[in-house]
């Protein structure tokens, strides 16, 4: 089984909708409003700006999608040597996905934090529609910045590697509910 970009693309949409559903519209316009600031501030070059300004200072040359502009000229373009990282040692796509991961997780928590728990069904379904936006932005940024024009493949197991394997998860299941049988009369004899 072959899963395409469509698919995953839906996949997130699905997920991030889900999620929306469970903490409210609330929470997840707060958490859009900071999600798709920062993807439209990582898109337009966000990343490339900072790691310039962090290796060079705001008075020498600024790279922005693969032009360089230096003050005082006219743009140029970039060459082997100008490919620089900034002081950290991090480089513009990897600095823009550090940022995108660090603003998704605070967009999430100042959703929670700063927003309403939702208080009726109607407001856990509404906030379906922002989860789904917040799961397409976070899925447009990952194939455009995080896995540019790479292919992900997911491979089943075929039916041989199943046939061998089913014995050892059922094994697995009986032990686990014995377990948790044991735990539960345990639990019930300690409290009598």
């Amino acid at each position: 089984m072959v899963i395409g970009q469509a698919q995953y693309f839906l996949i997130a949409v699905v997920i991030g909708a889900a999620v929306g559903m469970r903490r409210g519209w609330n929470r997840e316009v707060i958490t859009a409003a900071i999600i798709l600031a920062t993807v439209m501030a990582l898109t337009l070059g966000g990343g490339d700006v900072l790691a310039n300004w962090l290796s060079h200072g705001f008075t020498s040359t600024a790279q922005v999608h693969g032009v360089l502009y230096s003050s005082g000229s006219q743009p140029t373009t970039p060459s082997a040597t100008s490919q620089r990282t900034c002081a950290l040692g991090v480089n513009g796509q990897m600095l823009s996905t550090i940022i995108f991961a660090g603003m998704t997780w605070l967009g999430y928590g100042a959703g929670k934090k700063y927003g309403a728990a939702p208080k009726s069904s109607s407001h856990r379904l509404a906030g379906a529609i922002p989860g789904a936006i917040n799961g397409a932005s976070i899925a447009y940024f990952v194939s455009k910045v995080v896995l540019p024009g790479q292919s992900v493949l997911v491979n089943t197991p075929n039916p041989t590697a199943t046939s061998n394997l089913l014995p050892v998860v059922f094994s697995i299941g009986l032990l686990g509910l014995l377990a948790i049988l044991f735990v539960a009369t345990q639990t019930s004899k300690g409290s009598k």
